[in-house]
């Protein structure tokens, strides 16, 4: 009652082994890398990609009817938001910092609106960056470390000031 079956030798075995490794593969895993190669799907991750970052691309008008009708008061505040993303500056910063909104979590656009003379419209900038920077996430130090330099230059308040410092201070 001997197996009538050839043995196989280790070669053997290990070229088997690593072909039924290798033909599990073969269509999913193959599939996924050339479709992930073409064009179509690079201007996919592309244009994905900018929907997610701020100050991006905007949802494509049948997935924004999916979302319902958005309140007027919202489409306001994006269109403030949409004014300050494009030309940071003290006429853009304005509205929205009287309309009570929170500053977005963008260190680039608020070093950005480092540059405004106004203290009192500084102040919110300010805070909202040493808020970023307490919680961890760090923008370009040294560029940072120059615009609050440059601030501290024309700044008369001692609140303006003491924001600076304390950002400063955050930093380290």
């Amino acid at each position: 009652m001997g197996d009538d079956r050839p043995k196989k030798t280790f070669a053997e075995r290990d070229k088997m082994r690593r072909e039924g490794a290798l033909g599990r593969r073969d269509s999913t895993d193959r599939d996924r890398d050339r479709a992930s190669k073409t064009q179509a799907y690079s201007a996919y991750k592309s244009q994905l990609s900018k929907l997610f970052s701020p100050g991006g691309a905007q949802l494509p008008e049948h997935m924004r009817e999916k979302l319902g009708p958005q309140s007027d008061e919202a489409k306001a505040q994006r269109a403030l938001m949409d004014a300050l993303t494009q030309d940071p500056g003290e006429a853009t910063l304005r509205p929205f910092v009287e309309q009570g909104h929170e500053l977005p979590p963008e260190p680039r656009l608020l070093m950005r609106l480092l540059d405004i003379r106004d203290e009192a419209l500084l102040r919110p900038v300010l805070q909202r960056l040493l808020d970023i920077i307490e919680d961890g996430k760090k923008p370009n130090r040294m560029l940072l470390i120059q615009r609050l330099e440059s601030v501290k230059n024309f700044a008369e308040e001692d609140e303006t000031l003491d924001l600076v410092s304390m950002t400063r201070a955050a930093l380290e």
